[in-house]
């Protein structure tokens, strides 16, 4: 199996395993830090509208139309895992929050070991405290004899002591030079339980973006906006009170009313 492969095969054994579970730790208060979450559940996109509202209006013998709400809801629901892509990275971390954490120069610094089958991965989480929370970062270890890497750092970002905002980066790791490069970046707030932002970017493998989303809620309107390089942007837009929206696709905007039928845009 050549160098590449054996990274492939690797990741995907490591990811297989991560597991859910409460983002929290329990060092004791004053002592070290929490384990932040990697994906906060406060700032978490809410995709409710289009997961609860399938419609199939028909008047008299004809079917409305609905095809505005759908290619929103399409769009909407194809890119749930754009937003929650973090959580990928979650087992890895929380594998240590039982740890116990030194104190060195600043710093806190966890060390331990994940394992899945015959692999296992050494594993380095460090936080050092900055003027709005902690700063941290998750470096591996490994080395089988044919594939190696030392202190890859696989994803480092800034969390407030609140959690109600932060940002993190998570990268890969390149088997022709052994570099790292930027695979994907989170950062988010939230400013009240109807009131929050989350911003997504997910890296081509040469570092350079290839699509930017961007969620924005301020009840009962909501936003989510699709960047790309070298295609049309795209604007979703809905109303949870009046179940009014659009989908809006390089200028070309498409609305649907109260009752999801395609309707002109005013």
């Amino acid at each position: 199996m050549n160098r590449y492969l054996n990274y492939i095969v690797f990741a995907v054994l490591l990811i297989g395993l991560v597991a859910c579970g409460d983002d929290s730790t329990g060092p004791d208060p004053g002592d070290a830090p929490e384990f932040p979450q990697v994906q906060n559940e406060k700032a978490e996109p809410d995709f409710s509208f289009f997961e609860d509202n399938q419609p199939q209006k028909v008047k008299g013998k004809v079917l409305a139309a609905t095809n505005n709400y759908y290619e929103a809801r399409n769009v909407a629901l194809a890119n749930q895992y754009t937003f929650a892509f973090a959580n990928i990275y979650s087992g890895f971390l929380m594998a240590g929050s039982d740890e116990s954490a030194d104190f060195e120069d600043g710093m806190w610094i966890w060390e331990y070991t994940y394992s899945y089958e015959n692999e296992t991965v050494s594993i380095k989480v460090t936080a050092e405290e900055v003027s709005n929370g902690y700063q941290w970062a998750m470096f591996w270890s490994y080395d089988d004899g044919e594939t190696s890497f030392e202190d890859y750092k696989m994803m480092e970002g800034i969390v407030s002591e609140d959690g109600s905002s932060g940002e993190w980066s998570f990268n890969t790791l390149n088997p022709d030079t052994d570099e790292e490069v930027l695979a994907y970046t989170s950062n988010w707030e939230v400013f009240s339980d109807t009131e929050k932002n989350m911003t997504a970017k997910l890296y081509d493998d040469t570092g350079s973006v290839n699509m930017t989303a961007d969620y924005e809620e301020d009840q009962p309107e909501y936003y989510m906006t699709f960047t790309y390089p070298n295609d049309p942007d795209i604007v979703l837009f809905w109303n949870t009170d009046t179940k009014e929206g659009y989908y809006d696709e390089g200028g070309d905007r498409k609305c649907w009313d109260q009752n999801f039928e395609d309707v002109p845009c005013s």
